[in-house]
């Protein structure tokens, strides 16, 4: 069987890229969501598995999330990370010790639990994937974003770290990484000299899909979107 898992379905992103992602090939989906922000294109049936308002910074609630999916040795385990935060405007030295461990918190610590406790489940698996969304921003610099660039990128080396040390389990891990995601959300504020580097949650969804179906041979990449200047 086929399991995934997807973090952060309520989010801006995950409410819209839901709609596009394919679930025909998965025998279980489980979706951590926010109680109050359940996506409206998912309905209850067998195949969805709903975790609600499980806190993913505590170590207990993501071993608990992972307690719930019941695997074999034949079974693949796929995990789509969507948990994150954002903070812009501001020199680095404007923001605070707790500015930065709130960025961690979104960025990297959530995203080391889910994949720490993911890889501990797919090592009773025959393997998996994880895939995790980071930022262009993370690869170059930009004025005054900074800070949400630098938890971005420790992101990225965790991606790396996985490649090296899960690949003996058949498990892979990539991000992908958009310069901005086109939600609704993004559309209120967005410059239209930004509007081109936008990449659409259809776009993501096509691109998840893809590495999914592929994760025995992409492995340990940042895949960056948003090339049109």
């Amino acid at each position: 069987m086929k399991y995934l898992l997807i973090t952060g379905a309520s989010g801006n992103l995950g409410r819209e890229l839901i709609n596009y992602l394919e679930f025909k090939d998965y025998e279980k989906i489980f979706l951590t969501l926010n109680s109050q922000k359940v996506p409206p294109s998912i309905q209850p049936n067998d195949k969805f598995v709903y975790l609600y308002d499980y806190d993913l910074t505590d170590e207990n609630s993501v071993k608990e999330i992972f307690e719930k999916i019941l695997c074999v040795k034949d079974d693949l385990i796929f995990i789509l990370h969507l948990v994150g935060g954002y903070s812009g405007g501001k020199y680095f030295w404007e923001y605070s010790k707790s500015d930065l461990q709130a960025l961690l918190d979104k960025n990297l610590f959530t995203s080391f639990l889910v994949a720490k406790y993911g890889l501990l489940k797919a090592k009773e698996t025959s393997g998996g994937s994880i895939l995790f969304i980071s930022a262009r921003l993370s690869l170059e610099y930009e004025l005054k974003r900074s800070i949400y660039a630098l938890s971005k990128n420790a992101l990225n080396y965790l991606v790396k770290l996985i490649e090296k040390e899960a690949k003996e389990f058949n498990f892979s891990a990539n991000a992908i990484a958009p310069y901005i995601i086109l939600t609704e959300e993004s559309k209120k504020w967005i410059d239209e000299r930004n509007f081109m580097k936008c990449t659409s949650p259809h776009d993501i969804a096509k691109l998840v899909n893809y590495i999914f179906e592929n994760y025995k041979r992409i492995n340990g990449n940042i895949i960056t979107t948003n090339d049109k200047t």
